[in-house]
């Protein structure tokens, strides 16, 4: 016999239709010779005694459809029944609870089919009315039947908790025309008021009901279709009809500057509900929004700052983070003018110098303003509250904070400055190796007429680079200009002296000696000078010489005379190469030996 024990709870239908209770044992299927067929077999866990024997055959009424059918509406029947006795009740709750329960077992196609059947027996509507019960006990296995389903399909209690609404609305505006007040009672708000109003010590119940309420606002488990969005439609039922009844508890006790109660379940409660208001803000941009710059929440929930108890203050900056975090203006322009930083500079300074996790969390939330260069929020904390952040030096998140301040006002006084930046900022790539040698090339092709004289030769490869140069001051800049023109006169100065930039020459001058050279010209048309067009050293002059022959030349100076001496070379390929060398631009020649 095959074993499929499964614990169950085992009632029978006596004869005034009511049930009575035969006990708890294991349920397990198997053939049985004695009814010729595949049976259900039950024994009791206390001694193995056999509480239930019945063969499965299609005459068996669990098969039946109508037979279930008139089952649960007899059950659900009882269990609403106001008559129904508190003790059989609760029995009842009990074996709903544990029928849920044994169908997670099933395949998933059967368990589909179980909360089909339970859904259209109506087991929401008589879940409500079981919740708004006295007894503790019912309600907590009630929460446990409601958990279940909502584990398995938390758009089906959407869409009767909106049908639900839309039933009461409705009602409600006839009775408004009938000038008849009318509570609506929701089964949603049934389950945030069972959250609030846990007598748990350990909020047990709250915290698995805060769950449940998590897991119904969840978008990430909302279906969207081409004709119905459940996420716009159930979001906007919920900001409308529950948010008021969640947030209840906290305006409550926030307001004034310090909270009203501060015991440590109400602080617990307080704690489930800004875990609750995070996950919206997170995940609920647009009604969130709405609901907290209208209510005012954020203030109230900074109120928190000031409890005693640790873990609900930080509860309230992880929800003032989380707001931060998003990096939206509106939220920065309601946090700006309602100077929401204050109660958080309160709780630094009163916190001290003590290394606590309030103290690292509220550095990380002015670390993130900083790192993000969030503008706006970096100039309200700076403008407002630096001379009380000002003397904290144990870390430099503030300094940092003041220096981005200081930048941005520099930025705003001088808007040049800052557009120059930028497009450096958008020009600065890589450039390709093969570009600058095809511009190489080009340079080198250019014609040395199509240089002026006096013009300064920058390489294509070198237009890019020095961009801090150009963000200097004026005065560095003229500085850097007038060096420039005196190095460029002394390589003149040599070149005209020489005729070639080469290391057989060598120029010297007595002490207190004044060279008189005013220009390139004046010093080509000395007689005798190399390089001039009627000198014997210049090379294809009718009276040159051969260049194995020293040649000295002399120039006339203010304080005496300079004299110039060429050494011969040993080898007349070099001369030919140095020749080649004459014939480039200067300025080319200086690029080319670099």
């Amino acid at each position: 016999m095959t074993d499929t024990r499964r614990r169950v709870k085992v009632y029978t239908l006596n004869e005034d239709r009511q049930w009575d209770d035969r006990g708890t044992g294991h349920v397990s299927s198997g053939y049985v010779e004695r009814l010729k067929g595949m049976s259900l077999l039950v024994r009791a866990e206390s001694d193995g005694s056999l509480l239930l024997e019945s063969k499965i055959n299609p005459n068996t009424a669990y098969q039946k459809q109508q037979e279930d059918e008139k089952f649960l509406t007899d059950l659900f029947a009882q269990l609403t029944d106001e008559a129904t006795d508190e003790e059989k009740r609760q029995e009842l709750v009990n074996f709903l609870k544990e029928f849920c329960a044994f169908s997670q077992t099933l395949q998933p196609q059967n368990r589909d089919a179980f909360f089909k059947t339970l859904s259209n027996m109506g087991i929401l509507p008589a879940l409500e009315v079981i919740l708004g019960m006295d007894d503790s006990q019912v309600r907590s296995a009630a929460t446990d039947i409601f958990s279940y389903l909502v584990e398995y399909n938390p758009s089906m209690v959407r869409e009767f908790v909106m049908q639900e609404a839309q039933q009461n609305d409705d009602v409600s505006k006839k009775l408004t025309e009938q000038k008849i007040t009318s509570k609506d009672i929701l089964l949603i708000n049934l389950i945030i008021e069972h959250m609030i109003c846990d007598t748990d010590p350990e909020l047990g119940g709250a915290v698995q009901l805060m769950g449940l309420l998590r897991t119904l606002v969840d978008p990430e488990n909302m279906l969207a279709t081409a004709n119905k969005t459940e996420k716009t439609e159930f979001l906007g039922f919920f900001y409308k009809h529950c948010m008021h009844v969640l947030t209840a508890p906290l305006l409550a006790n926030t307001t004034e500057d310090k909270p009203s109660k501060d015991d440590f379940q109400t602080a617990q409660l307080l704690a489930l509900v800004l875990e609750l208001l995070t996950f919206c803000v997170e995940h609920h941009t647009y009604h969130i929004k709405n609901y907290i710059i209208n209510k005012d929440i954020l203030r109230r929930v900074l109120v928190l700052m000031a409890s005693k108890h640790a873990f609900l203050a930080l509860c309230a900056l992880r929800f003032k983070r989380k707001i931060i975090g998003l990096k939206d203006e509106f939220y920065n322009r309601y946090i700006m003018k309602s100077f929401l930083f204050e109660p958080v500079v309160k709780a630094f300074l009163n916190n001290g110098s003590r290394y606590n996790l309030m103290n690292s969390a509220i550095i990380e939330m002015f670390e993130f303003i900083r790192v993000e260069d969030i503008k706006s929020l970096t100039a309200h904390v700076i403008e407002n509250y630096w001379k009380a952040l000002e003397d904290v030096d144990y870390v430099q998140t503030f300094k940092g904070l003041k220096l981005r301040f200081e930048q941005q006002r520099e930025r705003q006084d001088n808007p040049k400055l800052d557009s120059m930046r930028s497009i450096l900022r958008n020009h600065r790539y890589r450039r390709d190796a093969r570009t600058l040698e095809d511009e190489e090339e080009m340079w080198f092709n250019t014609d040395e007429d199509d240089i002026e004289d006096g013009e300064a030769v920058v390489s294509p490869s070198d237009k890019t680079k020095n961009d801090d140069d150009i963000m200097d001051p004026i005065s560095k800049f003229m500085e850097r200009k007038k060096l420039k023109e005196s190095e460029e006169k002394e390589v003149l100065l040599k070149t005209n002296l020489s005729g070639r930039q080469s290391p057989s020459f060598k120029l010297s001058l007595s002490s207190g000696t004044k060279t008189n050279l005013t220009s390139q010209s004046s010093a080509a048309s000395l007689p005798g000078s190399p390089g001039s067009p009627g000198s014997p050293g210049s090379p294809g002059s009718p009276g040159s010489v051969p260049k194995t022959t020293s040649q000295t030349a002399a120039i006339t100076t203010k304080g005496g005379l300079v004299g110039l001496v060429d050494y011969p070379d040993d080898d007349d390929d070099d001369d030919e190469d140095e020749d080649k060398e004459d014939t480039l631009p200067l300025s080319k020649k200086a690029k080319f030996e670099s």
